[in-house]
Formats: C-alpha cells, structure tokens, sequence
C-alpha cells in the first residue's frame, strides 16, 4: 500500500514537499487557501483541495486518521499553523511534521505534540555549514 501524506500550505516549502513526495510515488492530498496553488499542485499530486484551514471544522470531510504523514507548510500565519497541526494530531496522522516562524511558535508547537518542526532558516544553515565541512574533507 503506498504511503498517503496530507500537505497543508501550498506556497514554496509545501509546494516543494508535495512535489518531491508524488515522484516518489506518494499518494499527496494537496490544501490551499488559493485557488491558483491548488491547479498548480493538482498537475502532480493525487489530489488537491482549496480550503480555508483557519477553523477545524474545514477539515472534517477529509479522512485525516488515513494519512501517514501530514506536513503543514505555512508558518506565516501562527493561528492557521496551530489549528491544523492539532486538528491532524487529534484525528490519529501517524506524524505531524510542521514548519515554524521563530521560537515561541515552536514552543506552541512543542507543547501539542507535534512530532517534528521545522524552522527552515535554522535547517537550511545548518545543511550549508554541512556541505562546507564536507568540502574541507576533500
């Protein structure tokens, strides 16, 4: 059975994920609030759905406790963030990964139990400074 992964948040970052997840054969369950993003990730991703994610009740015709992963990308919008990963935490998604703006959404997030976050920023140094110390060893 393939693996079903929900992305939440279409701009680069979630777009990118779901990208990368359906040439990998994943089945991806796209979500935006924009129109435009969802026919741009529906040429790729299993399916795709514009919905407004900033209340909970958005999601309750989506069968959230299928899904192995959900990963939400927007970390513009603190709220949006936090009411998607607890509304996937407590419909049972095997894993909550999501992106975060600054400390103290991290903290918010921590304290959900959100199983990995991300503050791309932080991520993305540390994979630089990575490549520099593997090119020092060449």
């Amino acid at each position: 059975m393939k693996k079903q992964c929900i992305v939440v948040g279409l701009g680069w970052f979630g777009m990118n994920v779901a990208r990368r997840l359906a040439e990998e054969e994943y089945e991806v369950l796209a979500i935006d609030k924009e129109i435009s993003l969802v026919e741009k990730a529906s040429k790729f991703v299993t399916k795709a759905v514009c919905l407004d994610v900033s209340n909970a009740d958005a999601f309750e015709s989506l069968p959230l406790s299928e899904f192995d992963v959900g990963v939400v990308a927007m970390a513009e919008n603190i709220a949006m963030n936090v009411i998607s990963c607890l509304t996937l935490k407590e419909n049972n998604v095997g894993k909550v990964i999501a992106k975060v703006g600054d400390k103290h959404h991290r903290k918010v997030l921590e304290k959900i139990g959100v199983d990995e976050i991300i503050f791309p920023e932080e991520y993305l140094g540390r994979m630089v400074a990575e490549d520099i110390i593997q090119e020092k060893g060449k």
